[in-house]
């Protein structure tokens, strides 16, 4: 379990996702305008997204695949999967309960 949620608030994890967002967009050398003309995601809404961190899930997947950034969006919520027959032997069965 990660701890995570108790040193930042959804919307404080949110606008630290935003300022890297924004941080790899500068170091690509990318202006708003060009990101905005190039992945189809409105200026605005990349401005929003730097500043406060929000926006759609939709966009940031637009905005990933054009920062090459994917495959860490692509790995969200990732199950892992166990190698070794000693792993899946030894794994405890874990289900839903509601």
């Amino acid at each position: 379990m990660s701890f995570i949620h108790l040193l930042y608030s959804p919307s404080e994890l949110a606008a630290n996702i935003g300022q890297n967002a924004k941080k790899l967009r500068l170091s690509k050398n990318l202006s708003r305008k060009t990101l905005a003309e190039k992945s189809g995601v409105s200026e605005s809404t990349i401005k929003r997204f730097e500043t406060k961190g929000t926006i759609t899930l939709e966009a940031m997947i637009l905005l990933a695949t054009h920062l090459d950034a994917l495959g860490s969006i692509s790995n969200f919520f990732k199950t892992e999967y166990l190698s070794t027959y000693e792993e899946l032997n030894n794994a405890k069965r874990q289900r839903g309960t509601r």
